[in-house]
């Protein structure tokens, strides 16, 4: 598999390379994207970690390849490191998605046959296989896939490793959208995992609105995860209550090699209960304000805790806005009492733009012998070249209980290589 990855790379680098295309530049379009980060650790004992790795990110979309209605799309990912004392690893680099796709000109039906991400309901998953969504009747769409999860690639070999599932919706739009949903994962031919989801959208008069989903685990019949919310708008005011359930034992799986950074809390046998509900006002076109309360409900450790918020924006023209935010966490552990601060501005200065940031947060109690932590950003970027070259640089920083100074900064290019560019380049 490396070597795969090594000759999709070298053959992405290599589109980049070719000379413009005239009668087809239409259809060929690829995205680069290069980030260069840093950061300086102050860790305990006066120990540093520092690293300078560089990424590259490549997209590629190529439609029509022969036949109409047939496209490419593939994407991946490769990292350098340039001076690191903390990632083991000189090198690394992943296929993210390569697959071809197929829409005919009736637009009811769509597939898919390489690797993809699949996002049906219970499904938010990795595949190699195949993808197919038909648009049975005005109302119902049904849609499939079947093959093999890229999460199992290194566990165990990939004999015996199988994904399939499907969800079928009915939906009338402007009115409802309700749809059920089914995943089936297998590791060495060995069942792991498996889900049943329901997911529901109601528009109701006077504009009020009914969104959320259900999972439930049919390894252990208990249900994975609740989330809904209820949108009720009046006026120069919205409200938003919503209530959200996750059980760990259920929500997360049990294998080994699960890729979610959170399946530690798999084994805390904790449920958790949120509940809440949010405020907005908008006062007039330019100025948000946003009250948020959240309490939070552990059967198990951290017991109870409540977070009220307060926000506050103000526009002053189109992606240019300034907030500031205040907020209060009420937990009956040490950890969970804090009070928060925040503010926050973004300064559309076309081609460019200048952004900040600062938040600060102070503990009741001491954590490692530290009462508060503090983060701050800068940053800013500039358009070239007819909005197909941009570059943005920021610097952030923070002090908390965990690191004594942490500095880090990222500089990001992007590309985009389309007949736009190319003319652009022609001119310049």
């Amino acid at each position: 598999m490396p070597g795969c990855r090594r000759y999709l790379m070298i053959f992405i680098f290599g589109l980049l390379l070719l000379p413009p295309m005239t009668s087809r530049a239409a259809d060929l379009l690829v995205t680069s994207e290069t980030i260069l980060r840093g950061f300086d650790r102050q860790v305990e004992n006066g120990k540093k970690l520092s690293a300078v790795p560089a990424y590259e990110y490549l997209q590629i979309d190529y439609r029509n390849i022969g036949v109409s209605g047939l496209s490419l799309h593939a994407n991946g990912w490769g990292r350098g490191n340039l001076g690191d004392k903390f990632n083991s690893d000189d090198t690394a680099g992943q296929l993210l998605h390569a697959y071809l796709q197929y829409i005919p000109a009736s637009r009811d039906y769509l597939l898919r046959a390489g690797r993809q991400y699949i996002f049906e309901g219970v499904a938010r998953d990795s595949l190699d296989g195949i993808y197919g969504k038909a648009y049975l009747t005005p109302a119902v769409s049904l849609s499939m896939f079947a093959g093999s999860p890229v999460a199992l690639d290194t566990s165990n070999g990939r004999q015996g490793d199988l994904m399939f599932g499907g969800k079928l919706t009915y939906s009338k739009p402007g009115r409802y959208d309700a749809g059920i949903s089914h995943k089936y994962i297998s590791d060495n031919g060995s069942r792991h995992e498996e889900s049943l989801g329901t997911d529901v959208m109601l528009q109701l008069p006077g504009n009020v609105s009914l969104l959320g989903h259900s999972a439930l685990n049919l390894m252990t019949s208990d249900w994975r995860e609740h989330s809904y919310e209820l949108r009720l708008p009046l006026k120069q005011f919205e409200f938003r209550p919503f209530l959200q359930y996750y059980r760990y034992e259920d929500y997360f799986s049990k294998r080994s090699n699960s890729a979610t950074p959170f399946r530690f809390l798999q084994g805390t046998d904790n449920v958790l209960t949120v509940a809440g509900t949010e405020a907005f006002w908008y006062p007039s076109e330019h100025a948000e304000c946003v009250l948020k309360f959240k309490n939070y409900e552990y059967d198990q450790r951290f017991g109870g805790s409540q977070l009220y918020t307060l926000l506050a924006i103000w526009k002053w023209k189109i992606l240019s806005e300034v907030g500031a935010e205040f907020g209060r966490m009420q937990g009956s552990d040490s950890e969970n009492r804090y009070y928060q601060g925040r503010g926050y501005f973004y300064w559309n200065i076309s081609p460019g733009f200048v952004t900040g940031d600062v938040m600060y947060v102070n503990y009741d109690e001491a954590i490692y012998t530290k009462n508060s932590s503090l983060f701050t950003s800068v940053g800013g970027g500039v358009k070239f070249l007819k909005d197909t070259l941009s570059v943005k640089l920021s610097f952030d920083y923070s002090n908390d209980p965990y690191f004594d100074r942490d500095y880090r900064w990222m500089l990001k290019l992007n590309y985009l290589l389309d007949k736009t560019f190319f003319g652009a380049v022609r001119k310049n």
